[in-house]
């Protein structure tokens, strides 16, 4: 399978590419939603995880910034989901 990445721009305009890890779609708000990681660890030497609304323009992924708290929400169901899943 192959992996899905797309570019970011950090604070000081360095390049980060960041992987895929889940997408979901919610029938109800019509709204796109997205699970990646820029592959770095916490000081728990885990995977950093980092969700997004998102929107697909030409194969390019635009991330969202989540303002409304039922966002937040969804998102943060939906690495809880993921995490489970690996276990």
């Amino acid at each position: 399978m192959r992996s899905m990445q797309f570019a970011v721009e950090d604070k000081n305009g360095r390049k980060i590419i960041c992987e895929v890890i889940a997408t979901y779609h919610d029938d109800e708000t019509n709204k796109d939603y997205i699970v990646y990681t820029d592959k770095t660890l916490d000081e728990n030497k885990k995977l950093k995880l980092y969700y997004s609304l998102y929107k697909q323009i030409d194969n390019n992924i635009k991330l969202i910034d989540i303002k409304d708290s039922e966002d937040k929400k969804i998102g943060l169901q939906l690495i809880k989901e993921i995490i489970n899943d690996i276990k």
